[in-house]
């Protein structure tokens, strides 16, 4: 095909093509589907394969066009694509066509690209790795927990309630900011007094009081409140109390090391909190180098990315980020209320970020030659079949139709990629306490569910 390309940059990631295709090719594809119609078109008035072109071309005229464009346009863009090394994302932007029998096809087209930037060096990082030792205040503080959450609650009634006891109350909650709302009602919400995230209100009304008593209290919730249901909204609170309850903490010894993971005295139960909290810690070692490796790197581009790419990853990090509140407990009205606009926003940053990191993984890829085997992928999907508990054969089949396995041999080749990267730096180990790690934070929390007045 005899085509003639005119590329101008319309950004670092944009192409303009003015496309002209010969006027001879497109004389002969309309000649092509003149003969054509002539053998098969049924004309009143005439028999089948003796409708004259004259006629043909009347009656057909639109028709013929329409399928001359069909199969000029795509094949003249593909020339235009190939001839000039384009690596096209997306879906074409086709504009100013102009076909006329006997003259060239012209025609514009706005294409997204991948960007072209050139490989800086990434074998022998510098790289240090923080490993938090485990200490004995460590195991410690684990074992508080475990006590904490093995602790039961205990009725009090020689007492009024006090700071770390745990107040069960019916609530009714009358809206006054805004009037007319429905009265928020739950019964048997439990509130530990003095914990971190009750309202300074319920703290307040909630110390000194006995079964049967109904105190009355009014909360104006800020406009920033964590649950968007109740942020800057003022209700009237009447608690009525069912019963107050202390915490009774376990002793730690053997009997009640007898209850963890077949432990028989506190002094293994305690071995494996070590162990596990060793096995943790070069887990987060791990984590943490990986993603120092990725900074390092990425710390060396700048380029543009294709917005295409960019709107996608920002579409599947907000999916994610709405799956996981579902999953944590969040009402889907809460969900449904979130500024999704404003979180937009800062997926859209984070996705500039993960876009230029894959196309960067990808060029580093293809030059270390890394590629995921068939077997690979199998043995990652069995994973993910182990973790949702589905059969593997179920899984699989629920991937393959939602095209998820090309994702999944993607995200395993960059961590491929990443582990040869990692694997050629020069490594240096640095042991790093609670206080002064350079670890990043962990993920940011998630809205708590809608209306829950143990948030108070």
């Amino acid at each position: 095909m005899k085509v003639e390309v005119a590329v101008a940059e319309a950004s670092d990631c944009k192409k303009d093509l003015t496309i002209e295709v010969a006027a001879e090719e497109v004389t002969a594809e309309f000649e092509k589907s003149y003969q054509s119609l002539s053998r098969f078109a049924k004309v009143p008035g005439f028999r089948p394969g003796h409708v004259p072109l004259t006629v043909v071309k009347q009656r057909f005229a639109r028709d013929i066009k329409e399928g001359v464009l069909e199969q000029l346009l795509p094949h003249a863009l593909q020339h235009a694509i190939v001839d000039n090394n384009l690596r096209v994302i997306g879906q074409p932007d086709i504009s100013d066509v102009s076909l006329v029998e006997g003259q060239p096809l012209r025609f514009k087209a706005s294409v997204e690209v991948l960007p072209d930037f050139e490989l800086v060096e990434y074998r022998e990082l510098k790289l240090t790795k923080q490993v938090m030792p485990v200490t004995e205040e460590a195991i410690d503080r684990v074992f508080e927990n475990i006590r904490e959450t093995s602790a039961q609650l205990v009725p009090v009634e020689d007492r009024p309630s006090q700071e770390g006891d745990t107040v069960s109350v019916n609530l009714v909650g009358k809206y006054v900011v805004p009037a007319g709302e429905e009265d928020l009602k739950a019964d048997d919400v439990s509130i530990e007094l003095g914990s971190e995230g009750v309202q300074a209100e319920f703290n307040e009304h909630l110390l000194g009081v006995r079964a049967d008593e109904t105190p009355e209290f009014r909360v104006a919730y800020p406009a920033d409140f964590s649950s968007p249901g109740l942020a800057g909204k003022t209700i009237d609170f009447t608690a009525s109390v069912v019963a107050v309850r202390r915490k009774e903490l376990p002793q730690l010894d053997d009997e009640f090391a007898k209850g963890f993971d077949g432990s028989e005295t506190i002094a293994s139960l305690r071995e494996k909190v070590r162990e596990g909290l060793l096995t943790n810690s070069e887990v987060a070692a791990d984590r943490h180098l990986r993603q120092v490796a990725i900074d390092e790197i990425l710390g060396a581009y700048d380029f543009a990315v294709p917005e295409t790419l960019v709107e996608q990853q920002a579409s599947e990090l907000l999916r994610e980020l709405a799956y996981e509140m579902f999953r944590n407990g969040v009402p889907q009205q809460s969900i449904r209320e979130m500024n999704w606009q404003e979180r937009r926003g800062e997926a859209q940053v984070r996705a500039v970020r993960d876009v230029r990191a894959a196309l960067v993984f990808e060029r580093i890829g293809e030059a270390e030659k890394i590629d995921v085997s068939d077997a690979e992928v199998d043995v990652e999907i069995e994973r993910i079949a182990a973790l949702s508990g589905d059969p593997v054969e179920a899984v699989r089949a629920r991937l393959t139709k939602d095209e998820a396995v090309s994702s999944i041999k993607n995200r395993l080749r960059h961590q491929k990629t990443l582990d040869a990267i990692i694997k050629s730096a020069d490594v240096t180990i640095k042991e790093v306490t609670e206080t002064h790690s350079e670890q990043s934070d962990g993920p940011e929390l998630l809205p708590q569910p809608d209306q829950s007045p143990e948030q108070a």
